[in-house]
């Protein structure tokens, strides 16, 4: 958060877009990395094992 921080303090050639996209990126971020460490683990156990049951069905 310092960077951000410093980055918009400091910097005399920045945009506001520029800001507003960067802000926005870092929430959208931030919210997908949430929404996937808040799933149990159980939610990913089908999802991973796909891959070797697909091998398996081949042989």
């Amino acid at each position: 958060m310092r960077f951000f921080k410093n980055y918009f303090i400091r910097e005399k050639n920045i945009g506001i877009f520029q800001s507003i996209i960067l802000i926005i990126f870092f929430l959208i971020f931030s919210f997908i990395l949430f929404i996937v460490f808040s799933k149990p683990k159980d939610f990913y156990k089908n999802d991973s094992l796909m891959a070797t049951d697909n091998n398996k069905e081949k042989k």
